[in-house]
């Protein structure tokens, strides 16, 4: 399996990594290869975000979860404070087939790279 790793797009700080973390696709996925990167479930949709499975959290996202107690907030990189997601228990979004969940925290692909080993 591919290591996958989430960084911040200004300092480069590892956000998340698939080796602590479970990165998941919008149908709650684990992706695990460049093949369920860019689309969701529908072909012709581009998906903007990454998500992170609430089982397993790297720190600092959970500490800015708990610290807004399960709820919503935003997930700012804890080195250089830019904005880089968010997280919402309380409303439950649907992906573009209407099928799924949306999982409910994730880091937005505009604010991060990704990077396989």
């Amino acid at each position: 399996m591919t290591n996958i790793s989430i960084k911040c797009q200004k300092c480069r700080f590892e956000l998340a990594s698939s080796e602590s973390s479970s990165i998941l696709d919008c149908h709650e996925k684990q992706i695990q290869n460049t093949a369920r990167v860019t689309y969701s479930c529908n072909d012709n949709v581009m998906e903007n975000n990454w998500y992170i499975s609430s089982t397993t959290l790297p720190e600092w996202i959970n500490s800015s979860v708990e610290e807004d107690d399960w709820q919503k907030g935003k997930l700012t990189c804890p080195n250089c404070n830019l904005r880089v997601g968010s997280f919402d228990f309380v409303g439950g979004m649907k992906c573009p087939c209407k099928k799924y969940v949306l999982p409910q925290i994730h880091l937005v692909k505009s604010k991060t790279d990704i990077y396989f080993r």
